[in-house]
């Protein structure tokens, strides 16, 4: 078996034409730029590009496998020069009668996320753009993607905007029906969210949880990631992972401390602050907020909704790792970053194979040791709220990457 490192939730910003396709995401976030970040320097071997239904996207990918840049698999995915395989994906988002929720399809051939486009056209306005309501609940677009050869993968569940816990339902398996959710065998936690907030609900027991980045810009790529374990990369294989079959299986999460996430716990607008009282805090004790000016968070939602009164891990669950990336250790601006790179290949490689006395010769002592305590996550945090990050205490002054997550 193979160790290999994967991000399933990567957006695209623009086409190779300057067309829009992820409207909040960075414009450099192109497919081909995409696939360079992943190779020279964040050391991916699996990607997730969820705005592959886009025609502008769609038209990209055809040019690449033209020139030879990419190469269809027999088993699915597109390999790029023997190193990256990338995993073609749609991310749409439904209305249901508690709320919206967005959910992330994949497909294995470029025929049938081509028909997956054509077909959901005529659901949606705007196919070119990322992300866009579809006029189908989460059920009807499960049944579109499955005549498409495709799976699909509940995006960022527990976020209070777009995500099925967080904005629409108590039960994923009432969203879907029991029978679909039951043939769902993987759901996607979210920046705000770990295996020890996600195993308080029964349902989850027997998902894989995904960590992965959702990135808006290239630096946030692999800012979450999965470790699996498969005999090739490629879309087969990952699909055997979500199951946990044939001996193939994600075998670690690595994601930030929930506390940095922006969602994280109750926050109200009206006081602009971040209601620290014991959970489930649904209103705020000052002013009496409730929504839209007072936002529940992901903490607070899933001990209001929660039937395990204490997290309940099962047997197959992986550890799952908090811990920094490179770009957000304080003190680590990007001439260091690029000595890290030149020196250790990858971000994967200076996380996981570098050793403190060789990052002490790469960085000096101070950034080194902050980097292994962010790879260990022992930096200290203070939790984030309301669409504002949390924040490594006792960098305030100089830690702007963080706060600009």
């Amino acid at each position: 078996m193979k160790t290999v490192y994967a991000d399933l939730h990567i957006h695209i910003g623009g086409t190779t034409r300057n067309r829009p396709v992820k409207i909040t995401a960075s414009p450099a976030l192109r497919f081909d730029a995409i696939i360079k970040e992943c190779l020279e320097r964040k050391g991916m071997d699996l990607i997730g590009i969820v705005d592959c239904a886009s025609p502008g996207v769609l038209m990209d990918i055809r040019e690449l496998i033209k020139s030879g840049e990419l190469m269809e698999l027999p088993e699915g995915g597109l390999l790029h020069r023997d190193r990256v395989t990338v995993i073609p994906g749609s991310e749409l988002e439904t209305v249901e009668e508690g709320g919206a929720c967005h959910l992330v399809s994949f497909f294995p051939f470029l025929t049938q996320i081509s028909e997956f486009s054509n077909l959901m056209s005529s659901y949606v306005t705007n196919m070119e753009l990322s992300s866009q309501r579809a006029s189908l609940q989460a059920g009807e677009l499960y049944d579109v993607v499955r005549r498409c050869g495709g799976v699909m993968m509940p995006a960022h569940v527990f976020t209070p905007h777009k995500g099925a816990y967080g904005n629409v339902t108590e039960r994923m398996s009432e969203l879907f029906g029991r029978d679909d959710f039951e043939s769902i065998s993987a759901v996607e936690l979210g920046l705000s969210a770990d295996t020890f907030i996600a195993d308080h609900l029964s349902e989850l027991s027997e998902k894989t949880f995904l960590s992965n980045s959702d990135a808006h810009s290239l630096p946030k790529i692999a800012r979450e990631y999965n470790v699996l374990e498969l005999e090739k990369v490629n879309f087969r294989e990952m699909v055997l992972a979500f199951n946990r079959s044939s001996g193939r299986r994600v075998v670690a999460n690595y994601g930030m401390d929930p506390k940095l996430g922006r969602y994280h716990r109750s926050f109200c607008n009206n006081c602009s602050r971040v209601v620290e009282a014991p959970p489930p805090v649904l209103s705020c004790p000052d002013c009496g907020a409730v929504s839209p000016n007072f936002v529940t968070g992901v903490y607070d939602r899933v001990v209001q909704i929660q039937d395990n009164p204490g997290a309940v891990h099962p047997d197959h669950r992986p550890p799952y790792h908090y811990q920094i990336p490179l770009h957000f250790v304080p003190g680590l601006n990007e001439k260091f970053y690029s000595r890290l790179i030149e020196c250790f290949g990858s971000e994967m490689a200076v996380l996981h194979k570098a050793s403190p006395e060789e990052l002490l010769f790469a960085v000096g002592r101070d950034i080194a040791k902050d980097i292994v305590m962010a790879r260990e996550g022992k930096l200290e945090l203070a939790s984030g709220g309301g669409g504002r990050y949390g924040k490594v205490t006792g960098y305030e002054s100089d830690n702007e990457q963080l706060k600009l997550l």
